[in-house]
């Protein structure tokens, strides 16, 4: 397999919503997100990943787990993605981005990481804002967040050098869960409509069900925050009314 671009966004995607397994019985590269996201996988996941790896691949709902998704069982995929650093079974606490993107003097491998990383374990979400400001600031979901969370705190150190050689603005926050049977998290945030901005052009989405927020956000100027993928889409076709669901 060739180190391109495409690699990386795989490695991204991977980090996101991936599962390697080889216990000895099954040996398995999982790929999986929501329901919602079957468009993202179909037009864009699929492709890229039959490209890469040059194989063919059929998604698939996984109704036990309601999610959307393919699983590769071709040992050269499998043994090229654990080579390239990824481990084998839960990866949730100690997976990292591979060195060879790290040391990449490619700007467009670490851009393509990160778009797989955010297209699948990211956010963008839209608040209101409090305090001395009009009335529109004050009761429409109109001010954008970007997020990409973890509790791989090598994921979010890596993630955060990437971004720091990007020029990226971005705070950093680890959330400690009252719950003992919950991990610390980290939360990588880029506030503010000039960050979204140069993340849309300069890093790209291709998950449309995040995009489907930037796209309501620029007819509008606001995005309803409890709106779901197919009441976002009538919107833009105006078939339906969002200040219903912008709530109290």
């Amino acid at each position: 397999m060739d180190f391109t671009p495409d690699l990386a966004e795989v490695c991204g995607i991977h980090a996101g919503d991936g599962y390697l397994r080889n216990d000895g019985r099954r040996r398995e590269f999982d790929i999986s997100g929501g329901v919602e996201e079957k468009g993202y996988y179909d037009s864009h996941v699929k492709p890229l990943f039959e490209k890469v790896f040059n194989i063919q691949i059929k998604p698939r709902f996984f109704p036990h787990r309601n999610t959307y998704g393919f699983v590769v069982r071709e040992k050269k995929v499998i043994e090229f993605m654990h080579g390239l650093g990824f481990p084998y079974g839960k990866k949730t606490l100690i997976v990292k981005i591979p060195r060879w993107i790290l040391e990449s003097k490619n700007e467009e491998v670490h851009k393509r990481f990160l778009r797989g990383l955010f297209d699948t374990d990211g956010g963008l979400n839209f608040v209101r804002k409090t305090g001395s400001y009009g009335d529109f600031k004050k009761t429409h979901n109109y001010y954008p967040i970007l997020t990409i969370g973890t509790c791989s705190n090598q994921l979010a150190n890596d993630t955060q050098r990437l971004l720091k050689r990007l020029k990226t603005k971005y705070r950093h926050y680890c959330y400690i869960s009252k719950k003992e049977n919950e991990n610390p998290r980290n939360r990588i945030t880029m506030n503010g409509v000039e960050q979204m901005i140069r993340w849309i052009k300069q890093i790209g989405v291709k998950n449309h069900v995040k995009l489907s927020r930037y796209e309501v956000w620029k007819k509008l100027g606001f995005c309803p925050s409890n709106s779901t993928y197919e009441q976002r889409i009538k919107i833009l076709k105006g078939e339906v009314e969002p200040n219903i669901l912008k709530g109290p």
